[in-house]
């Protein structure tokens, strides 16, 4: 094009640079911002003569002709062309029949909307005539939405019909305002201005809100559309609401999308776009402009479960309010000054175009319009259309391939509930209005989140009541020559192990141990540690394990907080035993169990101590936040329950491996499934096991069914998986369990089943489970499945609302099987055991603190922590905690620990470290930490920075901490230091990014006609490049 033939080049808006970015990025897929619209005109028609009124109507607006240059150039421009050749088809369908008609019609319409435009080659717009019928015509434009938004495509159409109607005389038409008017107002803006605004607005934004995949590739196909239309009675009580409350249609819609997507995301903060007509009242004529003005931006709603649904609709229109006069800037702008990439996914129009009903008669033309259609699409997953009327239209434009035409479906219908509620009782609380369907409620608090009641149990053949002795007491009765124990080789029948238990427990009641005292246990494994744990409970005591692996400080505090009156020890454990009563007080007794200990002087006799259900039977210490253990306080019944319940029924639990540290809560499973079944308990050797140990003991003592943590039974699969060919049932969990894992066991051994066991401490081992009988019946991801006999599970969101299925919320579990509460803890206790609002009056419920969702079929999957609290070899611990004892070390002034994953199924403990002055000594930090935490909580890595990161409003910005080896002083646990790796970035979006690499610079450099939104209108300029960093070893391990 010669310069001579030019008419202007101008710069373009915000919203254009997006819209060409996403022109560039993907060249080969649909063009999802080619726009359609169509009339059916009715009457005879002049086609030559509309054509000849297109023709001046796009010569008339300068920017109808634009087309759009970025190569070697600066900043992207749109060049205006003195004349254009407009594209203008007729087709004569009228002499086909009616289905074939309407079917070549739409054809043709879908032809024409999928030529991709070529944005430097204008007119960007063409035109199509359908001769359907003597005097039916449909009238067809197709053209780039970085010409013309909405709002002017009737004004557009207006001036067409008045050109037809004249003969071309365009004096009966407004005078044009030029849009280089409109560009011009916007060069001067105050940006700086509007810059603080939004970050103003934003700076607290925790994340993005997101109901697609964050990685989605550019949609393959067009978005498809469900829709329905409110009565006129539901729409007319809207706008009522709207008007007594002062606010608009439009803010009590953008109010009940935000509900939606806090219920579907169980976010109470969402962010989500919305388009604003962007045309300033100051420039005059700017309501007859025809051009692109509309802007995209984020909305954030932060939701307040006590604030009424029309509270919350005003405070969105004041909120948007303040921000009126910046809404000129560009999202990729807005974004980068948030500095969180992507904010959302979702964008909302409200389609308040001023349309007059008496155009659709075409007065002059001898024509009337008697139907119309359009077709406008965005690049984001979900597009919220609202267009008012008669009947408020609602539509939701989707990608099938993200999303499922009855999800998308089902999001509707939950607007129009959330819209009900609002018209209903607009003063309702926004904590009590849910987005679960009537038709989902019943599956959410019936099948899927009870279990099937009390269970036939281990060979037991009913459900089980009274207490663990008492049950324990029955199976003597029965068989009291059959085998309790084995171990290296020994066996104990029940009738041994009830005598020597008894011994002990008359020992413990001389020692003044009584209803409900606690007593500990600093024990191996051995068969004396299952004689001092029933002893412990035939005294009428609860006992509380101690595990030998910790320092003693720990040991200490447990003792002490407990005020335990006895400890009960081995002769490996004596000493230290003594030490630690000496420094909690020395108030207990220790008392030796085992060779030497004098019990054979002791009655065999009975001590008579029946026991009730819901007498304490032990406590048993877990990580705690506050850098304090916190001991579950677990009652008999709540034994009984896991014992009885059907998914150890069937005989494959009757020989059980006892392997878990006594202190680990494996080890109730371990001990009183098979003891209080008939069954018998083989017990590991004591210390440290290895693979060839446990294989040798399974195969040896024909062990059918056993508990490992998912990391040992990774190992186990990997090494040895032929060790499970003879076990019925292999319960394993703790961390995510691995799918390649379970069926390499599956392959090997046929005839075992594996079931991944799921349950926190405060549950009683086990709360729900999924069996896995062959390859098969494997998923990709193994989720942790259906709640056992007499439990309920409940997913629910902060406001304790049911969530909707597929949505992540927080596990709550309820029934049989939930602890008392936390030792000494009542608040602490009130904070994670709540009442139950689904269950009988008075029943509580206990809060997992686990972020899960519905899977298909009603089975839990497990998706990660609500918290700081994670799982590392198959051990609950508390970040805090960690934390606490870094900076608890004289040479750190802060610190901050993470689990982090920079390689896939490679999860270790990272603390980050700011020192106190100089460095701080690596070597001697660790030391410090393992005098005070278990090796299992001791930091892999140190990563020492001279700052923690911040946010722009002063909070800790965890996902700024730097990976291990890519910045800062990083040491693994060999202290080795950590090498990263990298990963670059590639395929089309670099190549993209390299296009407008110069107009970024004079982005970042702030130029107000750079390219504000040349990197997308959705997801900023963010670098999709990323590090990822490596280490020789770590306490790694997936946490759940």
């Amino acid at each position: 094009m010669s310069k001579s033939k030019i008419e202007a080049v101008l710069p373009l808006t915000p919203l254009q640079e997006g819209l060409l970015f996403h022109a560039l990025y993907d060249e080969q897929g649909p063009d999802l911002y080619a726009t359609q619209f169509s009339l059916d005109l009715a009457g005879p028609l002049d086609t030559e003569r509309l054509a000849g009124a297109a023709d001046t109507v796009i010569h008339r607006h300068a920017n109808l002709r634009v087309g759009f240059r970025h190569e070697r150039l600066v900043n992207p421009v749109q060049v205006v062309p003195a004349k254009v050749r407009v594209p203008w088809s007729v087709v004569d369908l009228s002499a086909l029949g009616e289905s074939e008609r309407e079917a070549e019609a739409k054809r043709l319409c879908e032809e024409e909307r999928g030529r991709r435009f070529d944005l430097a080659r204008p007119p960007l717009v063409r035109f199509l005539v359908l001769r359907l019928a003597p005097e039916l015509y449909r009238f067809v434009m197709t053209n780039h939405h970085i010409l013309l938004d909405g709002w002017s495509v009737p004004l557009l159409m207006r001036e067409l019909f008045t050109l037809y109607a004249t003969g071309g005389d365009a004096t009966a038409l407004p005078r044009v305002t030029p849009y280089r008017d409109y560009l011009a107002w916007l060069g001067k803006r105050d940006r700086e201005a509007a810059r603080e605004a939004w970050r103003t607005a934003l700076g607290d934004v925790e994340g993005p809100t997101l109901l697609g995949p964050a990685d989605a590739v550019p949609a393959p196909t067009t978005p498809e559309r469900v829709f329905t239309d409110l009565t006129p009675e539901f729409t007319t009580a809207l706008t009522g609401l709207a008007r007594r409350n002062g606010i608009t249609v439009n803010s009590l819609v953008q109010a009940a999308w935000a509900v939606l997507l806090g219920g579907l995301t169980g976010q109470d903060e969402v962010v989500f776009g919305a388009t604003v007509s962007g045309r300033p009242p100051e420039i005059p004529g700017i309501e007859n402009m025809i051009g692109l003005f509309l802007n995209t931006l984020p909305v954030c709603v932060r939701m307040r479960p006590d604030e009424s649904l029309i509270g919350l609709a005003t405070r969105i229109q004041e909120e948007q309010t303040r921000l009126l006069s910046h809404q000129h800037l560009g999202l990729a702008e807005i974004q980068a000054l948030v500095g969180r990439g992507e904010l959302f996914d979702t964008l909302t129009v409200f389609e308040s175009y001023p349309i007059d009903s008496e155009a659709a008669k075409l007065p002059g033309t001898g024509l009337s319009v008697v139907g119309n259609d359009g077709t406008d699409f965005s690049h984001y997953p979900i597009t919220f259309f609202a267009i008012p009327g008669e009947r408020l239209h609602l539509r939701l434009s989707y990608r099938p391939d993200l999303f499922e035409r009855d999800v998308v479906d089902g999001m509707l219908q939950r607007l129009r509930v959330v819209l009900g509620a609002l018209v209903e009782g607009p003063g309702v609380l926004v904590g009590r209005v849910g987005v679960v369907l009537p038709s989902e409620r019943g599956r959410l608090l019936g099948e899927w989140s009870s279990g099937a009641g009390v269970g036939a149990g281990v060979g037991v053949g009913v459900g089980l009541s009274g207490s663990v002795q008492g049950v324990f007491a029955e199976r003597v009765a029965e068989a009291p020559d059959a085998v309790a124990l084995v171990c290296g080789g020994v066996e104990v029948s029940y009738g041994e192990l009830d005598a020597r238990s008894n011994r002990l427990a008359r020992r413990l009641v001389a020692s003044g141990v009584g209803a409900e005292s606690l007593v500990a246990l600093l024990m191996d494994r051995s068969v004396d540690v299952v004689v001092a744990t029933l002893a412990v409970l035939k005294a009428g005591g609860a006992y509380v394990p101690l595990d030998g692996r910790a320092p003693v400080g720990r040991l200490v505090s447990v003792v002490a907080g407990t005020a335990a009156s006895v400890v009960l020890a081995d002769a490996g454990s004596l000493s230290v035993a003594g030490e630690v009563v000496a420094a909690a007080g020395g108030v207990a007794e220790v008392v030796l169990v085992g060779v030497g200990d004098g019990l054979s002087e002791w009655s065999a006799e009975g001590l008579g101590v029946v026991g009730e259900s819901g007498a304490l039977a032990y406590v048993m210490f877990t990580s705690g936040s506050s850098g304090v253990p916190k001991g579950v306080a677990v009652a008999h019944g709540d034994v009984l329950a896991l014992v009885s319940d059907s998914a150890f029924g069937g005989g494959a639990h009757e020989r059980v491996l006892v392997h878990s540290p006594h202190a680990f809560d494996a080890s109730t499973y371990e001990v009183w499934v098979p003891l209080l079944s008939g069954g018998t308990a083989v017990i590991a050797p004591p210390g440290e096991l290895d693979v060839a140990t446990l294989t040798r003991v399974i195969e040896e003592e024909d062990v059918t069914g056993l508990w490992m943590t998912a990391g040992l039974f990774r190992l186990v699969a990997e090494e040895a998986p032929q060790a499970f060919a003879g076990v019925r049932q292999v319960w394993t969990g703790g961390d995510v369990v691995p799918a390649e894992a379970v069926k390499r066991v599956l392959e090997v051994c046929p005839g075992t089943t594996v079931v991944d066991g799921y349950g926190p401490t405060e549950t009683t081992t086990f709360a729900t489970s999924f069996p896995m009988e062959s390859v098969g019946a494997v998923p990709e991801v193994v989720p942790i499945g259906r709640p056992l006999d007499g439990m309920r599970t409940y997913v629910l969101d902060g406001a304790l609302r049911l969530v909707v299925p597929g949505v992540v919320g927080e596990l709550y579990i309820a029934g049989e099987g939930v602890a008392r509460g936390y030792l000494n803890r009542p608040g602490l206790t009130g904070e994670r055991f709540v009442a139950d609002p689904f269950g009988p009056g008075g029943s509580r419920m206990y809060r997992t603190g686990d972020l899960v969702r519905w899977g298909a079929g009603g089975v839990l999957e497990f998706v990660g922590r609500a918290d700081f609290q994670v799982k590392v070899r198959g051990f609950r611990i508390e970040l805090g905690e960690i934390e606490a004892a870094v900076a608890g070390f004289e040479g750190v002034a802060q610190a901050v620990v993470l689990v982090r994953e920079d390689r896939p199924g490679d999860k270790r403990i990272v603390a980050y470290v700011v020192p106190k002055h100089g460095v701080v000594p690596v070597p001697e930090l660790r030391a410090y930490v393992r005098s005070v935490l278990p090796e299992y909580m001791v930091p892999s890595v140190f990563v020492e920075l001279a700052a923690l990161p911040l946010t722009p409003n002063g909070k800790l910005d965890r996902k700024a901490l730097p990976v291990p080896g890519g910045s800062g002083a990083a040491h693994a646990a060999g202290g080795d230091p950590v090498q990263p790796l990298h990963r670059g970035a590639g395929g089309r979006r670099r190549r993209c990014r390299r296009r407008f690499l110069r107009a970024g610079r004079s982005f970042a450099a702030g130029d107000a006609s750079g390219v504000s939104g040349a990197f997308g209108v959705r997801g900023g300029g963010a670098d999709p490049g990323g590090v990822r960093g490596a280490d020789g070893g770590g306490s790694g391990g997936a946490d759940r």
